[in-house]
């Protein structure tokens, strides 16, 4: 409330950041579903990479998360929040445009293939350095009570926004790729990535600057590290995240090259297997949110991993004979991302003081990150040993991501155990 007991949070300025941050999250959304699955492994493919290399890169995601450890010494020191953000955020999105040129660089293959590592890996450095930043900035115009119900409607407008432009950019790739014209794709793809991040970068412009209470609550980094690893619930969910990588990157990265090689689809396809996932994660998100509201984060996520148990359950049977199951593990896999994806967030407020979130989300997201790209190299090691070994394991047929799923599904059931003991003494602030 503000001095004239007016709610603040539906003023005209703080309406318009909220809108602002909501339509910035969707362009930032778009430019992440080319950057993974199908987009990527597909860019990866045309200079040379094998199936487990492209698992690997797919999961940077994961170890990049560990570049935000460095906003633990930046952000103390951000005297404009706007400016700082705005600047970093817009050069990593550029970068990842960057991506999509690499084929047209007149270097071999195996030239092409190291300048691409480092070229995402500085792509996401700069994403992850003002992750959190962004995210508290944005979400301090969001009234406390209501901000389940707000992630999930932003979340509801990037997903069915991104619906329609990954089912363009896929449809735009699988016609030059029948023209014999793959690169003509890529340069599709990267003139849309431009103009997603010019958008973005307006998006974030027409949000109000960071309140000025945020500026007073910046603490110092030793104190704010003592109390974090001091406080066992934060632990709790720490090592709730890390379990939850383990199982998602074990098996997610390897999905894209499944569903082209061994299950036949090709881009539009996968596309359209996409968007029914994206379907259900959007009439889900809702719903999701208000049982968030109303039950807690915590509880949030636990519905969220009984319905990821069953698509990983699913997909163990997922092969060429019955192919059609892989729509079945993505469309319960992305209507569990509904419960997770914003809660994993969120939960933060519940359990650490506003002053230290930052620090909280940093620390959360790195170490679990770490953890979900070395679950990711071990599940390499597994693909390669079981295609080398003729998609044989302990005598039977069976193809490396259903093996994955099993472990993935293993991991799950342990991390949905180990929260129902714990829930009782996960008493909020």
């Amino acid at each position: 409330m503000n001095n004239t007991g007016e709610n603040i949070y539906c003023s005209a300025e703080y309406k318009r950041s909220q809108k602002a941050y909501t339509i910035e999250c969707a362009f930032e959304y778009f430019i992440a579903l080319v950057v993974t699955d199908a987009f990527l492994a597909k860019l990866l493919r045309s200079m040379g990479a094998d199936d487990a290399l492209c698992g690997i890169i797919s999961s940077f995601i994961s170890l990049a998360m560990l570049f935000q450890l460095c906003s633990l010494f930046v952000v103390g020191r951000i005297t404009n929040t706007k400016k700082t953000a705005v600047a970093v955020h817009t050069a990593a999105q550029l970068l990842f445009t960057a991506l999509y040129l690499i084929p047209f660089l007149p270097f071999p293959d195996a030239y092409k293939r190291p300048v691409f590592v480092i070229c995402m890996l500085a792509a996401y450095f700069g994403n992850y350095l003002v992750t959190s930043v962004i995210f508290k900035w944005g979400m301090s115009f969001v009234d406390p009570a209501r901000r389940a119900r707000y992630a999930s409607v932003k979340e509801m407008v990037s997903l069915a926004s991104g619906v329609i432009v990954s089912l363009l950019i896929g449809i735009a790739t699988d016609a030059f790729d029948s023209h014999g014209n793959t690169k003509g794709g890529f340069a599709f793809t990267a003139a849309c990535m431009a103009v997603f991040s010019i958008c973005d970068f307006v998006c974030l412009m027409l949000i109000k600057n960071e309140p000025v209470k945020e500026k007073t609550a910046r603490q110092p980094l030793i104190p704010a590290l003592r109390y974090i690893f001091t406080d066992k619930r934060f632990l709790r969910v720490l090592l709730i995240h890390c379990l939850f990588n383990i199982a998602t990157y074990a098996t997610i990265g390897f999905m894209g090259t499944y569903k082209q090689d061994e299950l036949a689809y090709t881009i539009g396809q996968i596309q359209i297997i996409n968007t029914v996932g994206v379907a259900g994660r959007f009439f889900a998100s809702r719903p999701f949110g208000r049982f968030s509201d109303k039950h807690s984060y915590y509880k949030g996520i636990m519905l969220a991993l009984v319905i990821l148990s069953v698509a990983f359950l699913v997909n163990m049977f997922a092969a060429p004979g019955l192919r059609w199951l892989v729509i079945a593990f993505t469309l319960l896999q992305s209507v569990s991302c509904a419960g997770t994806s914003q809660n994993l967030l969120n939960i933060t407020y519940a359990y650490v003081p506003e002053k230290y979130f930052v620090h909280a989300t940093v620390i959360k997201s790195s170490v679990s990150g770490v953890i979900g790209f070395c679950a990711t190299l071990l599940s390499g090691r597994i693909l390669s040993a079981v295609q080398s070994n003729g998609n044989t394991f302990l005598g039977m047929h069976v193809y490396s991501q259903q093996l994955l799923s099993a472990i993935s599904l293993a991991v799950t059931l342990i991390t949905l155990v180990y929260m129902a003991i714990s829930s009782r003494k996960m008493k909020t602030q």
